[in-house]
């Protein structure tokens, strides 16, 4: 029986490796491969659905549930964590917007969750709910922002009926159907959909001196 030539051993070992190699790739390079945690952005909940309903505990360790703020006016609630690099960049200008529609009774609240990247945290990272109410309140501290911190249940409940984006945003009416969604808080469109919703005017240009 003849044998396989050398070279065609070889090319059929390599080609092997290469595939096994792509497929380890392919595994470990998901952005959210935590589990629970999906790929992208679930169909539900969706611009136009009721928002799920919650009762959280606040970082001083007062219990607030959604209704508590449906009926005024606008409402954004903001996931985040303290290893979300998007969130710390983005929790300064959610202050900043909450402090300028205050006026129109539109409320921000964050809503603290399973740490985005907890390997980043090594020894710090939350390894009980008491660890993360503590993180959390740190966290908020550092940001220096008036921001309302509400603490997720150890089991992510809150996170995970709102997709379980590690950093995702919702804007919610005054009944608490979700106007829009958002991937990654951005202030800056929350602030035009605002302006939409509410017909203010955008600010005018500055002048150059």
């Amino acid at each position: 029986m003849p044998s396989h030539p050398p070279l065609l051993t070889f090319l059929s070992c390599a080609f092997l490796l290469s595939v096994t190699l792509l497929g380890a790739g392919e595994e470990g390079s998901h952005p959210h491969g935590h589990d629970g945690v999906p790929e992208k952005f679930p169909t539900h909940p969706a611009a136009g659905d009721p928002a799920p309903e919650f009762s959280l505990k606040d970082t001083d360790g007062k219990p607030l549930a959604l209704g508590e703020y449906l009926g005024r006016g606008y409402l954004i609630l903001a996931f985040g964590s303290a290893s979300s690099s998007n969130f710390r960049k983005s929790a300064p200008d959610l202050d900043r917007l909450s402090r300028e529609w205050e006026r129109m009774e539109v409320k921000v609240l964050v809503i603290y969750t399973r740490e985005a990247h907890p390997a980043v945290l090594r020894s710090t990272a939350p390894k009980s709910y008491r660890d993360r109410e503590l993180l959390a309140r740190q966290t908020r501290k550092d940001l220096k922002v008036n921001l309302r911190f509400l603490v997720d249940q150890w089991d992510d409940g809150v996170h995970k009926s709102y997709g379980a984006m590690p950093d995702g945003a919702f804007l919610l009416d005054p009944k608490g159907v979700i106007v829009s969604r958002q991937v990654q808080v951005r202030a800056s469109s929350l602030d035009r959909e605002l302006r939409r919703l509410l017909k203010v005017p955008d600010p005018a240009p500055e002048r150059p001196d």
